[in-house]
């Protein structure tokens, strides 16, 4: 599998950028970290997301507001979701009981909400989606339904218009930023949800995502199983975070003249071409990306 255009993806790729070509890249927003820091981007498929015993962000220590969430699936709702999206019968589907949350996962087990799927995710889980949950230290039911919108829309596009290419890291992190979802007037626990944020004044990859989705954060279920692995997979020992952490900060990087073209192709190109339902409601565009793990009717 490809993995990218111009210089390495195991950070931020070296190269030039170039000012006043695109939005994104007009210096609207310095070189930096959401924290403000400006280290190094870090490294695709390091030790990332695996909490220590006493680190004051794991979910035994943070009040998080997803202690308040149980889930409200239903057997027959996990039934149907293995139907609809094929999930491989290797990959358990697990309910939560009652007093469970997604933020204490169940040993072997890591949280997963259905509006991701709704969204496009697909298992087994694609490696992109694996290293930008990795990079950024957030379990899956972090990212909000619109979250996974711009990731796996912004893969699409990536492919469409680097000729079959895969989006690296360091492009994703140089056009997104982590931003939580606000806090409830009057609560004092840390929100932990996120959602994918444009850096500057720039518009997002994909355009017309649904700026509403109701009872997404109580609709999760426990995954087990061989739901991180892909057929012949390029990264077979990289796992997501299953406990529930703050966004880890990455900077935003230098970008080179291959991914600036690539870039401008996506944001000149026709805007239906961008929008949210062109994108995800093809099952055709999620086949050619890999991220349908069936083999049976490519096409409606």
């Amino acid at each position: 599998m490809s993995s990218g255009i111009g210089g390495d993806n195991t950070g931020c790729g070296g190269g030039e950028v170039s000012s006043n070509v695109l939005p994104v890249l007009e210096g609207v927003q310095p070189i930096q970290g959401i924290d403000g820091s400006t280290g190094e981007a870090i490294p695709m498929g390091t030790t990332l997301g695996m909490r220590e015993a006493g680190d004051p962000y794991r979910a035994d220590v943070v009040r998080w507001a997803a202690m308040d969430v149980p889930s409200i699936m239903k057997e027959e709702d996990l039934t149907r979701l293995r139907e609809e999206y094929r999930i491989p019968e290797d990959i358990e589907l697990i309910l939560p009981v009652p007093h469970e949350r997604a933020c204490f996962p169940r040993r072997g087990c890591t949280a997963l909400h259905l509006n991701a799927f709704v969204s496009g995710m697909r298992l087994p889980l694609h490696p992109m989606f694996r290293r930008i949950l990795r990079a950024y230290d957030l379990a899956p039911t972090q990212v909000a339904p619109n979250g996974w919108s711009q990731m796996v829309g912004g893969m699409n596009l990536w492919f469409r218009h680097s000729f079959g290419m895969e989006m690296p890291l360091h492009v994703f992190q140089s056009v997104y930023q982590p931003r939580k979802l606000p806090r409830k007037k009057g609560k004092e626990e840390e929100v932990g949800w996120y959602y994918f944020c444009p850096w500057g004044s720039h518009k997002p990859l994909v355009t017309g995502c649904p700026s509403s989705i109701k009872q997404w954060k109580e609709s999760w279920f426990w995954v087990k199983g061989n739901w991180q692995r892909v057929y012949d997979d390029p990264e077979p020992d990289l796992n997501v975070p299953s406990v529930y952490g703050i966004a880890s900060p990455l900077p935003r990087c230098e970008l080179s003249r291959e991914n600036i073209d690539v870039l401008r192709s996506i944001y000149e190109a026709d805007s239906k071409g961008r929008s949210y339902n062109f994108i995800l409601n093809r099952q055709r565009c999620l086949v050619e990306l890999g991220l349908v793990a069936s083999k049976g009717s490519l096409f409606f």
